[in-house]
C-alpha cells in the first residue's frame, strides 16, 4: 500500500505538471491539417501503439474493419507518393505536404505516383494481397492506415479527431490521522 504522504506528493506533482502544461502552446503536429477517415462507416479495430524505438514492436497505424472492394478515400488534398506492392500487399501513399505522409494497405489503385488528389477522392479499393499474403488482421478484413510527420509515425486518430482525450483521476484526500507534515519521516 502506498503511504498517504507519497499519495499526496504524487498528486501535487501531477497537479504541477498539469498546471504547467496549460501554460504551453498546444502541439501543432498537423499544421492545421485535418484528415478525414479513409473509409466510411468502418470502426477502428486495432489502435496505434507507439514503439519504444525505431525498430521495436508497436503498431504504426490503425486498422479499420472493412470488406474486400470497399472504397478508400483521400483523407486530405495531396499528391500520390507511391502505388505498388510492398512485401506481399498493395499499398498507396499520399504526400500531403509539410512533411505529412499517409499510407493505406491493402489497397488496389489505378492512380499513378505524382497524381494530385483532393480530400474525399476515391483512391482505390480494399483488395486481397498476393498469394503468400499474411492478413494484417487474422480474423477479419482490415485496412491499415498510417500517418508519418517528418518521417515519424504518429497516431492517425490525432489527425482525424477520433483520438479519445486523456482523463484525470479524481483527487484522493490523504487520511488525516496518518498524514505527517512534509519532510517528516
Amino acid at each position: 500500500m502506498i503511504e498517504p504522504e507519497r499519495i499526496a506528493l504524487l498528486q501535487l506533482g501531477s497537479f504541477l505538471v498539469l498546471a504547467l502544461s496549460w501554460q504551453l502552446p498546444a502541439p501543432s503536429l498537423a499544421s492545421n491539417q485535418t484528415l478525414t477517415p479513409p473509409v466510411i462507416g468502418s470502426p477502428v479495430v486495432n489502435h496505434y501503439r507507439q514503439s519504444e524505438s525505431e525498430f521495436s514492436a508497436g503498431h504504426r497505424g490503425v486498422d479499420y474493419s472493412v470488406e474486400i472492394g470497399q472504397g478508400v478515400f483521400a483523407p486530405s488534398n495531396g499528391q500520390v507518393h507511391f502505388v505498388g506492392t510492398v512485401v506481399d500487399r498493395q499499398l498507396v501513399s499520399i504526400d500531403h505536404g509539410n512533411g505529412l505522409l499517409t499510407a493505406f494497405e491493402p489497397v488496389c489503385s489505378s492512380l499513378l505516383a505524382g497524381e494530385d488528389v483532393v480530400q474525399g477522392d476515391l483512391i482505390g479499393e480494399v483488395c486481397e494481397g498476393e498469394k503468400d499474403y499474411q492478413p494484417h488482421c487474422p480474423q477479419i478484413t482490415c485496412l491499415h492506415f498510417s500517418v508519418r510527420k517528418d518521417s515519424e509515425y504518429l497516431s492517425p486518430l490525432w489527425f482525424t479527431g477520433e483520438l479519445s482525450p486523456s482523463r484525470l483521476l479524481p483527487w484522493i484526500e490523504p487520511n488525516q490521522d496518518q498524514a505527517k507534515p512534509w519532510g517528516v519521516p
